[in-house]
């Protein structure tokens, strides 16, 4: 009989254990009304070791010296409420959690308060993302440095005083460094970031999402078109940035995310046809919602974040999402063909 159950059951097959395939396995696995009727399995090729793909992390150990952890892909998180949204549409909710009792002194009377701490529905699986504040340094040839990235919300991220104060100082020392550049440095600097911004708000979830938000279109299209088109999002990304800084290290601060995508920021006078090249290899203008998603300061979407721990965290938190909602996982398999009668391995 249980044999019998056995080969009633349906079956589910997620390709690969990176990131995307340990996602898909979780979400479907949520939405089952009953496991026991259906039975998911992630196949992966690698060793158990190489959970994650990319998203990975591996220690050295340095004689006489200590640990190392380094990253076997990523080095930077973006968009970390999408992490989030991946734990809670599996049906997991965050805790809050009393950490200590203080007193208030009011009109004749002592109140006592408790106060709280919120657990995130990542991080009840281990998962927490720490923004980095700033984003980052950017170092250029002649050794000039560079911090960008200061979100407004500074005191929202716990830290101290004294982190607060000094953030503040180098987000100082920056505005100073970037009106060192060219007159005027820093107020361009945070116009182009607002320009991206509304590319970013726009091209998120219409085009990368894939989902129709008709609200982001006016403020996109009120970008495009200010002083007479000049920030117009599919020209050459270097062409509009030309016409915004004189100084070509505010070209490089505003274009270097170019080169995540394998793409060059510079107009290409041979490929006139070819809109400068932009259906080439330049990356066209509105990439410049790469930077917003890092560097933004009111952006509700922007920050680079770090995973405490290593990037090992991502996929191990969701590996233990995945066994939770009873998705099983076999490795070093590869897959060989896929037919109508199902995945050979």
């Amino acid at each position: 009989q249980q044999e019998q159950q056995e080969q009633q059951k349906q079956r589910v097959i997620v390709i690969g254990a990176g990131v995307g395939g340990l996602a898909t396995a979780a979400r479907i696995a949520s939405q089952l009304p009953n496991n026991d009727e259906v039975e998911i399995t992630v196949l992966e090729k690698n060793d158990r070791d190489q959970l994650g793909g990319r998203c990975g992390s591996f220690d050295v150990d340095v004689e006489n010296v200590g640990t190392f952890r380094h990253e076997r892909g990523p080095s930077l998180l973006l968009l970390k409420d999408e992490y989030e949204l991946l734990f809670s549409d599996c049906g997991i909710i965050g805790d809050d959690e009393e950490v200590g009792e203080f007193g208030e002194f009011g009109d004749d009377e002592k109140r006592t308060a408790v106060a709280t701490t919120t657990t995130t529905a990542a991080q009840s699986y281990g998962l927490e993302m720490k923004q980095c504040i700033p984003a980052y340094q950017v170092i250029f040839e002649d050794g000039d440095v560079i911090p960008l990235g200061f979100p407004r919300s500074k005191c929202s991220q716990g830290l101290t005083l004294d982190q607060i104060k000094s953030i503040q100082i180098l987000e100082q020392e920056s505005i100073s460094k970037l009106n060192a550049l060219e007159p005027n440095g820093f107020r361009k600097w945070s116009e182009y970031l607002d320009t991206c911004s509304a590319y970013l708000d726009c091209g998120l979830p219409n085009f990368i999402e894939e989902r129709l938000d008709l609200p982001s279109f006016p403020s996109f299209l009120k970008e495009a078109l200010r002083e007479g088109a000049m920030r117009w999002p599919l020209q050459p990304h270097g062409t509009m940035l030309s016409r915004l800084f004189t100084s070509p290290k505010m070209v490089a601060l505003a274009s270097f995310q170019d080169l995540y995508v394998g793409l060059e920021p510079y107009n290409n006078p041979r490929h006139w046809l070819a809109g400068g090249g932009v259906l080439r290899k330049t990356a066209p203008a509105v990439f410049g919602l790469l930077a917003a998603l890092e560097l933004h300061p009111t952006n509700g979407r922007a920050g680079v974040f770090a995973p405490v721990g290593g990037f090992r965290r991502v996929a191990e938190s969701m590996r233990e999402l995945c066994l939770d909602q009873g998705v099983g996982f076999r490795y070093g398999v590869s897959v060989t063909r896929i037919t109508d009668k199902g995945v050979h391995f």
